[in-house]
């Protein structure tokens, strides 16, 4: 049986990351009791509010409501 997913929209892609980073952040998930995708959308979107893209992004209406 699959999770739930959220309502917000989502995208997949594949990410192809070396053997030594891999066992590094299951390490680190680990430690902070995370699953690995946890552990890097939540690493992401720390990275991304510590410092904004520069560029304007258009929201989408579901957004915007």
């Amino acid at each position: 049986m699959r999770a739930q997913k959220s309502k917000k929209n989502t995208k997949t892609f594949p990410l192809e990351i070396e053997d030594d980073l891999h066992k590094q952040l299951r390490i680190k998930a680990i430690e902070e009791d995370k699953t690995l995708h946890s552990l890097i959308i939540d690493t992401l979107s720390a990275r991304v509010q510590e410092e904004p893209a520069t560029y304007g992004v258009r929201k989408t209406n579901e957004e915007t409501a």
